[in-house]
């Protein structure tokens, strides 16, 4: 209550003043209230929406820069509503027109985390290198926090342990020195030794330690950590390294103690609302009971666990839940169901392990990105001291001087061979790329390996799937008549009107030049026949500009067969279909052939 009278006295004092403030008054008011709103936004949700809800609705004077400030604000204050494209977008624009340095150091950081968890791993890692370089630069001892605990962050994704402790510690020596009450040094030195007793556990597990010993030696560290957490008052923090801590003794050491553990801060995680962690505690509770061999529980827990957890999305919560599933389920003998989330457990496994592939990728483009820039440098420092020592041996004879003339064409060959290597890790990095760089469709390799991937697992099942093979009527016409670019620009045209007209499951590829693959799981002939008649009806219906006020309508024949006439064997499909695709060409074109036989 203290608290939110104090806070309504604040507001009533701001507002008095903002009615008769001059201009210069305005601006001062206005970056006071700012300042103050971003101070709440870190630990006093109320009071920071309060404060937001004041600026907004208030008559003061903004510069163009507390504008900026203001809209980050907004953007923080609704970071959690589930609109992340929105939210990078947001805070992309303010950063790009913001010229204060703490604002862009603040927005960065909100970036890194964003972006990791929307997959853009390559912008994240870039941009959290960019903060690296200047972490030396930075005095506002919020600020280096911040940027410490994004870096530590990455560095825990690459599974680099040793460097992402040092980094804590930096943390927690930079709250000691630099903190000025003594309840914010104890908040954040809550956030520092939990992510530090957290890595511990990662890297314990990482080299191979013993049960016991691992339990041990992390013992004292998230004993220490709760400890300020729960004086601090940060709750949901506490629990969540209780959490972890249960998972620990149910794993390493006794399930029936972990049991009695988890059901002590059971409720205080209940309370908090905090749904992660809600999903988090039905998942170790369904761990514990699969271990004690209390199976109806198990399932019960875990299917709790799905249910709070985003079910649409991926996370390790999920994939918990569905491990749990299926080897309760198998324990039983219940076949189907084990078989079923045995393929939702699997299916999130390898949506973990891709995005593990995906992070590895972009920390390495990023890491070489760094290690040219930095080999750039070098070179450019030689090649100036070069030019020094040949200023100050101009004097000297003709011999001489050519002989420094040939290591400058040295170091320059050394640059020249440096941007080689360059370009060409950088080429080997777009071969791994897995689309065609034309259409943006799959490209032929992909495709084929996505295909036999989903055909496989339809075989498991007894689905169907059809498989559908277009080529352009008269392409090399178009190629001839009105050149290749045009060319390009019909492929690219029948590219989009395919996926538009595609559902959400169907794999879409070119197979090359002007011949496109579609496969359809889950779907029948007659399914299948609509959507090729209906990419060929749009495609009659929108002609595709290929000059300057010159359209071309392009038509299309297609060959269709399924796994129902022609087996699950790509190859097989692949042959049918194209044997059916020239059915359709000596039929007459711009029309569909299904396989009969």
């Amino acid at each position: 209550m203290r608290g939110a009278a104090f806070t309504v006295a604040l507001l009533c004092c701001a507002s008095i003043s903002t009615h008769a403030a001059p201009p210069d008054e305005s601006s001062t008011l206005s970056a006071r209230l700012l300042a103050q709103a971003e101070s709440a936004s870190k630990d006093d949700p109320s009071r920071f929406a309060a404060l937001l809800k004041q600026i907004n609705e208030s008559t003061l004077e903004l510069t163009p820069e507390q504008k900026l400030h203001l809209q980050y604000l907004n953007t923080l204050s609704t970071q959690n509503s589930g609109h992340d494209a929105e939210t990078i977008k947001s805070y992309e624009h303010i950063l790009s027109q913001t010229k204060d340095p703490s604002l862009s150091v603040s927005i960065r950081v909100k970036l890194v985390a964003l972006l990791r968890n929307n997959n853009q791993y390559l912008q994240a890692y870039t941009i959290a290198n960019t903060l690296m370089e200047e972490y030396p630069n930075i005095t506002d001892t919020a600020l280096r926090l911040s940027v410490l605990m994004a870096i530590a962050r990455v560095k825990v994704a690459q599974h680099q342990y040793d460097d992402a402790l040092s980094y804590t510690k930096q943390m927690e020596a930079l709250v000691k020195t630099h903190t000025s009450t003594p309840s914010r040094t104890q908040e954040r030195l809550c956030y520092a030794k939990a992510f530090q007793a957290q890595i511990l556990v990662y890297k314990g597990d990482a080299t191979g330690l013993g049960d016991s010993e691992l339990i041990a030696s992390t013992r004292a560290p998230y004993d220490e950590a709760v400890d300020i957490c729960l004086r601090t008052g940060l709750i949901g923090q506490a629990n969540a390294l209780r959490l972890d801590r249960a998972s620990l003794i149910n794993e390493y050491e006794s399930p029936a103690r972990a049991l009695v553990f988890l059901r002590s801060i059971a409720p205080s995680i209940r309370k908090s609302g905090i749904q992660p962690q809600i999903a988090s505690l039905h998942v170790t509770f369904s761990q514990i009971y699969l271990r004690l061999n209390k199976l109806d529980l198990a399932i019960k827990s875990a299917q709790a666990a799905v249910a709070a957890a985003n079910p649409k999305g991926h996370n390790w919560m999920l994939e918990a839940a569905y491990e749990v599933l299926y080897q309760a389920a198998q324990k039983q003998g219940d076949s189907a169901t084990a078989l079923a989330m045995y393929q939702k457990y699997i299916d999130q496994y390898k949506t973990t392990v891709d995005d593990a592939q995906a992070q590895a990728v972009a920390y390495q483009m990023v890491k070489q990105d760094v290690m040219a820039k930095k080999l750039k440098l070098e070179e450019l420092g030689k090649q100036n001291k070069i030019l020094q020592l040949r200023q100050s041996l101009d004097r000297k004879s003709a011999e001489t001087s050519r002989l420094y003339i040939l290591l400058l064409l040295f170091v320059l060959a050394s640059i020249a061979l440096w941007a080689y290597r360059t370009k060409h890790s950088q080429l080997r990095f777009r071969r791994m790329a897995r689309e065609d760089d034309l259409t943006g469709a799959f490209n032929r390799q992909h495709f084929l390996e996505q295909a036999e991937s989903i055909l496989h697992r339809l075989q498991k099942t007894d689905g169907e799937a059809c498989l559908m093979i277009l080529d352009m009527d008269h392409f090399k016409r178009v190629n001839d008549q009105y050149g290749h670019v045009s060319g390009d620009t019909v492929l690219r045209h029948v590219t989009g009107i395919c996926r538009g007209e595609l559902r959400a499951s169907d794999v879409f590829g070119r197979l090359g030049g002007e011949e496109f693959g579609v496969l359809m799981p889950n779907c029948t002939p007659q399914q299948g026949k609509d959507i090729g008649d209906r990419i060929r009806h749009t495609l009659v219906t929108t002609p595709v500009e290929v000059r300057e006020d010159e359209s071309l309508t392009i038509t299309t024949s297609i060959g269709l067969t399924s796994t129902r006439r022609s087996g699950y064997q790509l190859k097989r499909l692949l042959i049918h279909a194209d044997e059916a695709l020239y059915e359709a060409k000596r039929n007459g074109r711009n029309q569909l052939v299904i396989r009969s036989t």
